[in-house]
């Protein structure tokens, strides 16, 4: 990718655009992380200047030298060869006069040209070294190639960085990391990782087909400069910035409605108000601007929870039921069925909102509005099973459902929620019972 990105850098430079290309890639080379790099393009630049002066100057001082000859003492000063040409032996015995006519200026120009090719020489061993090093430690610590579609970017491998890279491995999700330091090597080894600002790294990661991107630095300005550079190479990307101020967050997320602007302190804060609620909040997460909390409760005696139907916190509360483990079993139902009621020791785990969880502190459940009238039975195993359903759906008693059963035509004295009505209806239906919904409510009725 590097070679094809070079070439295609050199195909598009023209006489026009020619200043303007080496403007760009000295400002992307200046903004790299290698300092030894930079220093060694310096160095080159200035040891080639050099050169090209000491060969003119060797020219016009001594005319009846040869252009290779005047190339070649150059190179031999760069070389640090200054005691071999003005050790006292002369510059060329047949047409160059003692080295001791050399005038002062053009010693001092010589002496320069062996110090400069001195430090250079050293840069570039010290150049080697690094890559050598480098080699030799991503050798040994080799990690996965960088995913070709549908990954997920992280910029910002900080603690936060790194537990979301942890999640997104446990789901599956191919990714890779964007870091401006090595991580060390027991630090998400299974993780594509690319060491070097996200100005450079951007073009690396394969982001024109990248499912989404998540910033998650510390700095606010720099995570939303990255994000809008990020848009810009693929306007189709998912786009995740974190915040560390709320107003900041509430000011940038209508200017760019594509990305999400997410602000960790105010996310912690409706976290740290769930908990002093006294329940176990594991996880949260964004739907329709309201932040939806999934929350475990462990139902005690006394507790709003305790003997009611899921279907009844379900509607009552606003809440979606998502696992239930009965007491002292170890098995559990995800998605359970909302015939079951809870007791103490049962575990429940919800989706709530913040309104939702503090209506469950105080007990306050939605009215219920609806209730069903029962026409008769076609059958009598109608009226059989159809106790058996107003049990399963409503809660009561077995002796009381047959009791309403076997007193048809009639409407069940228990108030329900909308859909637990509805539902009720839809079983009795099933089993021939002739059914129909009412509203108790005020204004209108429904059937």
């Amino acid at each position: 990718n590097q070679r094809l990105q070079w070439q295609q850098f050199v195909q598009g430079i023209t006489a026009k655009n020619l200043k303007e290309k080496i403007t760009q890639f000295w400002q992307s080379y200046y903004q790299s992380q290698n300092q030894i790099r930079r220093i060694a393009t310096i160095y080159a630049i200035t040891v080639l200047i050099l050169w090209l002066a000491g060969i003119v100057l060797y020219r016009l001082y001594y005319p009846h030298i040869t252009l290779q000859e005047a190339f070649y003492a150059t190179a031999v000063l760069l070389l640090g060869g200054y005691g071999d040409l003005f050790g006292g032996v002369e510059f060329s015995s047949s047409q160059v006069e003692p080295s001791d006519h050399i005038p002062w200026w053009l010693r001092l120009f010589s002496l320069g040209l062996t110090l400069t090719g001195q430090a250079f020489v050293g840069v570039l061993y010290a150049l080697l070294t690094d890559a050598l090093v480098t080699s030799r430690f991503q050798f040994f610590n080799s990690r996965p190639p960088i995913p070709q579609r549908n990954h997920v970017v992280i910029i910002g491998l900080n603690r936060l960085g790194q537990r979301v890279a942890t999640l997104l491995q446990e789901l599956n999700q191919p990714l890779v990391g964007i870091h401006t330091t090595t991580l060390d090597q027991n630090t998400l080894p299974d993780m594509p990782l690319i060491v070097s600002n996200a100005t450079e790294a951007l073009t690396k990661v394969n982001l024109s087909r990248a499912k989404s991107i998540v910033l998650v630095g510390d700095d606010n300005m720099e995570n939303l400069e990255i994000g809008l550079m990020a848009h810009a190479m693929n306007p189709a990307t998912s786009l995740i910035i974190r915040s560390q101020d709320r107003h900041f967050s509430d000011n940038i997320a209508p200017l760019f409605p594509y990305a999400q602007v997410l602000c960790g302190a105010a996310l912690s804060a409706e976290v740290f108000a769930c908990a002093a609620f006294g329940e176990n909040v594991l996880s949260l997460f964004h739907l329709s601007e309201q932040i939806v909390m999934v929350t475990e409760y462990k139902i005690e005696d006394g507790d709003t929870l305790n003997g009611l139907l899921l279907s009844e916190i379900a509607y009552g509360y606003s809440v979606v039921p998502i696992l239930y483990q009965k007491y002292s079993r170890d098995n559990y139902s995800l998605m359970p069925w909302y015939d079951v009621k809870l007791y103490a020791g049962d575990r429940l785990i919800v989706l709530a909102t913040s309104s939702s969880l503090q209506r469950i502190e105080w007990g306050e459940m939605l009215p219920r509005l609806w209730q069903v009238q029962i026409e008769k039975a076609l059958t009598t195993n109608a009226i059989m099973y159809g106790a058996q359903e107003i049990v399963l759906i409503t809660g009561c008693s077995s002796t009381t459902a047959r009791q309403w059963m076997n007193n048809l035509p009639g409407v069940l004295p228990i108030p329900l929620y909308k859909h637990q009505a509805q539902r009720l209806v839809r079983e009795l239906t099933k089993i021939q019972v002739l059914a129909n919904v009412i509203f108790i409510g005020q204004g209108s009725s429904s059937s």
